[in-house]
């Protein structure tokens, strides 16, 4: 029995010695291969959240597939146009840079998933507050 228990073990560790993983892309997960919509649930910083409590308070920011992305408040959501900046992402580096007018966000991507996004900033950012995204809830 232990020797059928090894052979089978060795058999498996074989079968995965050697295989390279290839880093999986972000911006689908970003804008859902059309766009998507992220609500700013946290604004980070010294350790303390200064995000509105209530949702209808927070901001968002929408991300298109273009490499567009629009930031705004929720209650101006089909009201007007909000802040439309540019995007890219780097998922080789977990980094995300938003491009304004007058300005670039850089963050690095410290956690990500499809329902929560970590997002800190870099010394470089015009930015300077850690940001956790959520998809825009249900309502």
């Amino acid at each position: 029995m232990k020797l059928c228990f090894t052979f089978i073990l060795l058999v498996l560790s074989a079968c995965s010695t050697g295989v390279s993983l290839k880093k999986v892309p972000f911006g689908p997960i970003f804008h859902d291969n059309g766009s998507k919509v992220w609500m700013i649930d946290e604004v980070i910083t010294n350790g303390k959240n200064y995000a509105p409590i209530e949702n209808t308070d927070k901001d968002v920011i929408v991300f298109y597939d273009s490499g567009v992305c629009m930031f705004q408040s929720m209650k101006s959501l089909g009201e007007i146009q909000g802040r439309k900046g540019e995007y890219s992402i780097y998922s080789e580096e977990g980094s995300l840079s938003i491009f304004f007018k007058s300005e670039r966000w850089d963050f690095t991507i410290k956690n990500m998933n499809d329902t929560r996004i970590e997002l800190v900033p870099m010394k470089k950012s015009a930015f300077k507050y850690s940001l956790v995204l959520i998809p825009f809830p249900e309502i």
